[in-house]
């Protein structure tokens, strides 16, 4: 008891306690972006959470995209898929990611680097709450996508060991989903290429999880050039976009809940409304780690975009 008194009596003293409760405080719904990150200590770290580094980098491989269309000419919304892997729920721990990173490196070498297939992506770091998404799922006007996250999301995450029983990890605790998101040319076969690929990923036992890898066309109401610039916007977005979590594997529709809420006045103090705080928004503490995580997966290049998944230049 003593000892317990005497920590608490240091942290007080130390300023720790308060650092620790700061870490844990939720920002106002509404808030912008530019503030949360100014509030974690994080305003000027250059990481892909900052609206201008995020442009930098999309436009960069948007170019790269857009010259492997031009290339290959009319044919590209054919021969292009765009392929989602999630590979694993996490800790949220350097150490910890760098594995599940390495891992997803490894595999998708396997896949699509040893069949020489071009291809051109992101690794996404996005912190998952589990419990949060949970509730989601279950209410009465959510959709099908925002269900089908949480069941998938949920049939990934790590497993711990409990009293002898190995069980899923804590749906409360917080975890980063490591995953990837990629523009994948299959070539001019590129129907009997992707059977090629399905039915080695199966062979090998990868992502077989229902939903944990997706291989999708382009959409075809829009011209390549659009598309690509919406993917390169996309999988460069820091993986929480807003620094809040997000509902479903797509960006979230301008309608929700929240959304409402704030056209409605009450979520914005300078629009004289009540202020209301953002119960899918990171804290203080997982804004900071999910700077740190970028910065990290960008810095393991010279040019900070360590975060690029590749294979074939062919």
């Amino acid at each position: 008891m003593n000892k317990s008194f005497e920590e608490l009596k240091r942290k007080s003293l130390s300023g720790e306690s308060f650092k620790e409760i700061l870490g844990e405080v939720r920002y106002n719904l509404g808030s912008h972006k530019k503030t949360r990150l100014k509030k974690a200590g994080v305003a000027n770290s250059r990481s892909l959470l900052h609206k201008d580094i995020q442009q930098q980098h999309s436009e960069k491989l948007y170019q790269e995209l857009l010259s492997r269309a031009k290339r290959i000419g009319p044919a590209a919304n054919e021969r292009f898929r765009f392929v989602t892997i999630l590979q694993a729920l996490t800790d949220p721990t350097i150490e910890k990611v760098k594995t599940v990173v390495e891992y997803l490196e490894n595999q998708y070498s396997a896949i699509f680097g040893e069949a020489k297939l071009w291809s051109r992506g992101a690794i996404e770091l996005e912190l998952i709450n589990l419990t949060i998404l949970e509730k989601i799922k279950e209410l009465k006007d959510r959709s099908e996508d925002e269900a089908r996250k949480f069941n998938v999301l949920y049939s990934i995450s790590e497993q711990e060991d409990y009293q002898g029983l190995i069980i899923p990890a804590t749906k409360s605790t917080t975890r980063f989903l490591v995953h990837s998101h990629s523009v994948v040319d299959f070539g001019k076969d590129h129907q009997a290429k992707e059977e090629e690929i399905r039915n080695k990923i199966k062979r090998l036992g990868y992502w077989n999880k229902n939903y944990q890898i997706q291989i999708g066309g382009l959409f075809k109401n829009k011209s390549v050039g659009k598309n690509l610039k919406h993917i390169a916007s996309y999988v460069t977005k820091g993986g929480n976009e807003e620094l809040r979590f997000n509902a479903g594997f797509g960006r979230d529709l301008a309608e929700d809940l929240e959304a409402k809420i704030w056209r409605a006045g009450l979520g914005r103090r300078d629009k004289g409304g009540e202020t209301i705080e953002d119960e899918r928004g990171l804290t203080v503490q997982e804004v900071k780690t999910l700077d740190e995580l970028y910065l990290w997966i960008m810095q393991r290049r010279k040019d900070k975009r360590g975060y690029l998944i590749t294979s074939s230049d062919l």
